[in-house]
């Protein structure tokens, strides 16, 4: 079913299709497309059903050619882009899908902005903001554009052993754009010949570094990285937390990676030892920094002190990001650049949602300059243009492909986003207005829990 409603499986075949549309049969009234009122009004005829039986055994052998005929006409016919499952569901009648935009477009939720950063148009301190910034991206140093080099020098060194595809390719880049720290780490795994694991949205990727200029590359990076004293990301972090009072409202931020995320938790909780400070993470890696001390905590309880603002700052890892609820947060600082919007929009969630007491929050976006990081962001903020809906028109993921050409982004991304422009049945049956049917023809007066959910859907229709 849930490949039918996205328009994954497209049913063709009018047998099949019978065997989904007669039960439950809907009503006539159940929709307003005129050809479909036609259909459903012509299957009651010609089996005697009344207007309310939504049941039949009926083989499809007992349909007139005619009303065959429209059923195979319909099963081929789009909408806006959607098959006739997708409009003509039970599912899409009573399931109630409401998203946040829609809501606050309709008046029912108070609309939540977002201020992007880095801006100088909101910055206190500009002298200190330009010290750090150019442009959108990180002021970095000769030593790090030089460990960049050598990062990319070992994405080509892997090429040459078939091992230099996608985020492969592009591991040591991503990980030395998160962090000093990380980068300093996983070069000196692979140099140390230990496996490193990159996940991706469909794998997991297991690397090693093998041949002779793999490893040199990872020297070269390694002595480069050494030389650096602090990283900018960890300077630009504390001003914002201070210069700019972002620590009044409470910050959350995000890393990708464990590395950085431990590295930034910890750096912070020795700049601000009198403070409560959460690092929560996947695997049962989550602590709680406190008066010098840090000790393993479950998850709940970090999520808990926050909503009793007991904590102000929050470091988070992606893996953790689903389900925590950070309202009683003002700010986002996202310490790198994951290349997928999908999880940009999962981290800005965390404190844009109802309960937020801010009109406006803040996020700030940290990349390196010269780096690819860079690019993508440069590419992503041309279309991040709206307050409200930063990731309306952007794709789920930006697709590793894609950054191999960097100048040709920006217009790969159009192609994406108006490919997936085509209606969904949720879209068709909430455009028009987000008040509910007072046509359906079975009732669904309350709201379901999860589990009551799992349990009606186990049953069949009465």
């Amino acid at each position: 079913m849930p490949q039918l409603i996205s328009g994954q499986t497209n049913v063709e075949d009018p047998d099949f299709g019978w065997e989904l549309l007669r039960s439950p049969l809907p009503v006539v009234n159940s929709t307003d497309e005129p050809r479909a009122r036609r259909l459903f009004s012509a299957i009651r005829q010609d089996l005697g059903l009344n207007e309310r039986q939504t049941e039949t055994s009926a083989p499809i052998t007992q349909l007139t050619d005619d009303t065959r005929e429209i059923l195979e006409e319909d099963l081929e016919r789009k909408i806006s882009g959607a098959t006739f499952f997708q409009r003509e569901n039970p599912l899409i009648r009573h399931i109630v899908l409401r998203k946040r935009a829609d809501l606050e477009a309709s008046g029912l939720l108070p609309r939540i902005g977002v201020d992007l950063h880095p801006d100088r148009r909101y910055i206190r301190d500009t002298q200190r903001f330009d010290a750090l910034f150019e442009g959108k991206a990180l002021r970095t140093n000769d030593d790090f554009r030089e460990a960049y080099r050598e990062a990319r020098a070992f994405g080509k060194a892997l090429s040459k052993r078939g091992k230099g595809s996608g985020s492969m390719k592009n591991l040591m880049e991503q990980r030395i754009c998160s962090s000093i720290a990380a980068g300093l780490n996983t070069a000196r795994k692979l140099l140390a010949g230990r496996t490193v694991e990159e996940e991706t949205e469909d794998q997991v990727i297991e690397l090693t570094a093998e041949s002779s200029e793999e490893k040199l590359a990872l020297e070269r990076l390694i002595s480069r990285l050494e030389r650096i004293d602090g990283d900018p990301k960890l300077q630009a972090t504390i001003h914002f937390l201070n210069k700019e009072k972002w620590l009044e409202h409470g910050a959350i931020i995000f890393s990708q990676y464990y590395d950085t995320a431990k590295w930034i938790a910890d750096s912070l909780a020795a700049l601000y030892p009198d403070l409560a400070i959460g690092l929560y993470a996947g695997a049962s890696r989550s602590r709680l920094y406190q008066k010098g001390d840090s000790v393993s905590i479950e998850r709940e309880t970090l999520k808990k002190m926050v909503a009793e603002h007991e904590i102000k700052i929050m470091v988070a890892t992606d893996a953790a990001c689903e389900g925590l609820n950070l309202q009683t947060l003002g700010t986002l600082i996202n310490i790198d650049l994951p290349w997928n919007p999908t999880r940009l929009e999962q981290r800005i969630g965390r404190i844009k949602r109802f309960g937020q007491a801010r009109e406006k929050v803040d996020m700030l976006n940290l990349v390196n300059e010269q780096t690819v990081d860079e690019k993508v962001y440069d590419r992503l903020s041309e279309r991040m243009r709206d307050r409200f809906d930063l990731f309306g028109s952007l794709p789920d993921t930006i697709r590793d492909e894609w950054i191999d050409d960097i100048e040709t982004l920006g217009e790969k991304m159009d192609e994406y986003i108006d490919a997936q422009r085509e209606a969904t049945g949720f879209d068709l049956r909430y455009n028009a207005t987000a008040e509910p049917s007072d046509r359906d023809w079975r009732e669904c007066t309350e709201v379901l829990s999860r589990r009551d959910f799992a349990q009606l859907m186990r049953n069949g229709w009465s």
